[in-house]
């Protein structure tokens, strides 16, 4: 046997310790990284449960989503135009099912996209033209996540509760936009609301960074021309008093008349009054002369009125198209804007309607001072070019370098899935090259 010295064996002895010790403060350090792991692993898949997607709709209502939207049904297919902001590339790619209206009331529109994405045609239609022929029995075969309604219009509205509550039920979570009761306020809002459900907040970004510059070119000139004029009342009430001579005294806002869906029906005159294109007129710097006469948002006045009162400008709205009618004819029964319409068929769209209209005796008609417009401006987000439309109309000297013509490029180029193609806006002006 061999003898070890003390010395020795205490030597032995420590380094047994040591070993014993490194042992275990090993094994406390694996087990502590596995318990650290285990819980960053426990972390991290909470919060991919709690990373849910939360936003305030144009109804007030609050939104909760688990993931941006991959299945769509849109109350009215017209918002395709907002979509188009969003998926540039292409906006029906979502979109599980619709209403026809876009079809029915604005056939050019829809003829641009079908040539460019021809499954359009296949997309469900869960109704026709109206929050009564919605089908929610159709709807719900579709596996729809989001459903896209207008606050107010031809599709489901906030007012529809019993069919919200099915849809939310089923698991197809309701969304309200706006770009029709109050356009000027709510299309940022709505594009903003968008983005954010569609997992693209930095493309609807984009596009009111631009809409708001857009808007600020009438914006801030109106702004400078009307604190010009109240300078000018005070200093000629200030001269009135030295001077008693009558003085040139500065103009008023002009007095609008905004005739409706011009032809469609027999009644004169349809106008709006509230939202709309009726804000339109008052941010260009109008006077809406509906708007103490008719409650509501719209309505019609009597052409009489319009006889006697004699309105400074005189806007129709297009509702009309370049596709033949039923008689074979060409010649539009309403005013024919938009998407393939040239200039010479708008034109003579314009005056044939007129004509029909008995407008002719407007003093604003005789002294061409008669614009016409696409409809379709009003439940668009791209309404801030009929606001400049309108700007130059109203006030053509203020506005002699707004180009809305080249905005509505811009906004084509850049935020629309299609190119721009047609006229959107008229005048019985002999120059009457669109700008």
């Amino acid at each position: 046997m061999k003898i070890y010295s003390i010395t020795t064996l205490k030597l032995i002895l420590t380094l047994g310790i040591l070993a014993v010790t490194l042992c275990a403060t090993f094994m406390t350090n694996a087990s502590t990284a596995q318990s650290v792991t285990s819980s960053a692993n426990k972390a991290n898949k909470a919060n991919k449960v709690i990373k849910v997607i939360k936003a305030i709709d144009l109804a007030g209502r609050s939104i909760t989503i688990s993931k941006p939207a991959q299945r769509i049904i849109l109350g009215e297919s017209r918002y395709l135009s907002a979509l188009s902001i969003l998926d540039t590339h292409n906006p029906i790619e979502r979109v599980v099912g619709m209403l026809a209206d876009l079809k029915v009331v604005d056939y050019g529109s829809y003829l641009q996209l079908q040539h460019k994405f021809p499954l359009i045609d296949d997309i469900p239609l869960v109704g026709h033209t109206s929050a009564d022929s919605f089908s929610i029995e159709k709807t719900l075969t579709l596996n729809a996540d989001l459903a896209i309604f207008g606050v107010e219009g031809h599709g489901p509205s906030a007012r529809h509760s019993t069919l919200i509550n099915q849809l939310q039920q089923a698991g197809v979570t309701v969304v309200f936009v706006d770009f029709r009761r109050d356009p000027l306020v709510n299309t940022i809002k709505s594009i903003a609301l968008l983005g954010k459900l569609l997992g693209k907040e930095s493309r609807a970004s984009e596009f009111i960074a631009f809409y708001q510059q857009q808007m600020q070119r009438v914006i801030d000139p109106l702004s400078k021309l009307m604190a010009n004029q109240v300078q000018a009342k005070s200093e000629l009430k200030l001269q009135s008093k030295m001077d008693p001579k009558p003085k040139l005294e500065p103009k008023p806002k002009p007095n609008v008349f905004l005739h409706s869906r011009v032809g469609l029906q027999g009644l004169c005159c349809e106008t709006m009054v509230k939202g709309m294109m009726a804000d339109f007129v008052e941010r260009a710097g109008g006077v809406n002369v509906a708007s103490s006469m008719i409650p509501g948002s719209a309505g019609v006045l009597n052409f009489e009125y319009l006889l006697s009162f004699q309105p400074d400008i005189y806007i129709a709205t297009a509702i009309g198209s370049t596709q033949p009618y039923s008689d074979g004819s060409q010649r539009p029964h309403y005013i024919a804007l938009g998407a393939g319409v040239d200039e010479t068929f708008a034109q003579q769209s314009f005056r044939h309607a007129l004509d029909t209209m008995g407008m002719n005796h407007l003093t604003a008609v005789q002294q061409h001072k008669a614009y016409a417009i696409w409809h379709h401006f009003y439940n668009t987000p791209l309404n801030v070019v009929a606001v400049q439309v309108f700007a130059k109309w109203l006030y053509p000297e203020q506005f002699t370098s707004l180009l809305p013509r080249q905005t509505l490029e811009t906004l084509f180029e850049q935020f629309q899935s299609v190119p721009l193609n047609g006229v959107y806006w008229t005048t019985l002006s002999p120059q009457a090259r669109q700008k």
